[in-house]
């Protein structure tokens, strides 16, 4: 090979990866363009549908947080609204709306807005009142940390506080308040058992089973599901994209308050 030969084969080698970091580059402003986005207008959401609690005496104090969802203006611009999610330990705080065909809201987000964010969505197969005996939740797993992104911190070194302190859940519907307890997480892949639909008690016990043998985070000795309590599952990517792992946290039902 000549001197020329290696000369133009060397600038085309330079003008490759040149272009494959323009190209990545790029993509990363995409992606934060749309995450800042997709951010503003779900703290929008939260300043126009949710009230917090100024201050709590006596008579305001009740075991849940204390928050005002205004399903009204919700359902005003979407009327798929089922509920309203927050997990406090993680910061996470979302509308959720109800899927009417697979992986219907995956890049929409609540207005309806294409976007890779896309929005908290329940599962077609699941109640839409949460009453199902496993309801699932999916959410996108964000670089930035919002929607499900901020999952991952709960197999994470150093944050075994985070359930210590607060394992609860909090399903926000028109009607009610539902507590969940966090009993089990761990990276499966996509239509495990994770994902079982269940309607009986079989199949009911046959997902515990499942979970008990998967879980990386040790069963709560209080755990009695004697009763079959309803279950949520809250289910996110792992890994690389295409890699088809997931993450998923499996919550059951311990209280429910009449709004």
């Amino acid at each position: 090979m000549n001197k020329k030969v290696f000369k133009i084969l060397r600038i085309l080698a330079i003008i490759l990866c040149l272009g494959i970091i323009i190209y990545e580059a790029y993509r990363i402003y995409d992606d934060q363009r749309e995450y800042a986005v997709a951010d503003d207008e779900y703290e929008e959401l939260k300043s126009l549908a949710l009230t917090w609690p100024k201050g709590e005496d006596e008579s305001q104090i009740v075991d849940y947080p204390l928050i005002q969802v205004d399903f009204d203006k919700l359902e005003e611009i979407n009327p798929d609204i089922v509920a309203w999610l927050y997990f406090p330990c993680l910061e996470i705080s979302y509308p959720v709306v109800k899927e009417n065909e697979v992986d219907e809201y995956i890049h929409l987000t609540f207005d309806k807005q294409v976007n890779k964010a896309g929005c908290l969505f329940e599962d077609v197969l699941s109640d839409r009142e949460f009453r199902g005996m496993h309801d699932i939740v999916f959410g996108h797993n964000m670089r930035n940390g919002s929607m499900f992104g901020s999952l991952k911190k709960l197999y994470a070194t150093g944050n075994e506080h985070l359930l210590q302190e607060n394992p609860y859940v909090y399903v926000y519907t028109k009607d009610y308040v539902f507590q969940y307890r966090v009993f089990g997480y761990y990276i499966t892949t996509v239509g495990s058992e994770a994902y079982k639909v269940v309607g009986t008690d079989e199949a009911y016990d046959e997902l515990l089973e499942y979970i008990q043998n998967h879980s990386s985070y040790p069963r709560p000795a209080e755990a009695d599901f004697t009763n079959r309590p309803s279950l949520l599952t809250l289910s996110t990517c792992s890994g690389q994209s295409g890699s088809g792992k997931r993450f998923v946290v499996h919550t059951y039902k311990t209280a429910a308050w009449e709004r």
